[in-house]
């Protein structure tokens, strides 16, 4: 399980093209899921996001790429910042054009 927000990938893909290389496991036999960040939810940020987790990862592919929360929210906006309530750091981005987008990418 990977997110760019776990800041994760690179070391989770640099165990992977260790097994991998040493045999100790196949990649057909793993499934690995990472998580579009919240702030990617534009539809035409998706594609950049999703082959920016397989570089990271170092994969040809993702088993599962999930929208990390169901709302957006703003570039460059700090998620620590958010409150309960909190409305004015979201997006308006909406999670169907989001999803969408991640079926074609």
């Amino acid at each position: 399980d990977c997110a760019w927000i776990y800041g994760n990938e690179n070391e989770v893909g640099e165990a992977l093209q260790k097994v991998f290389k040493e045999g100790i496991v196949k990649r057909e036999d793993l499934f690995i899921t990472s998580k579009l960040w919240n702030e990617s939810h534009a539809p035409e940020d998706v594609p950049g996001s999703v082959q920016a987790s397989l570089k990271n990862l170092g994969l040809d592919y993702l088993d599962l790429y999930l929208i990390h929360w169901p709302r957006g929210i703003r570039k460059g906006a700090v998620p620590t910042d958010l409150k309960e309530g909190d409305v004015y750091n979201y997006s308006e981005e909406r999670f169907k054009g989001t999803w969408s987008a991640m079926e074609d990418a």
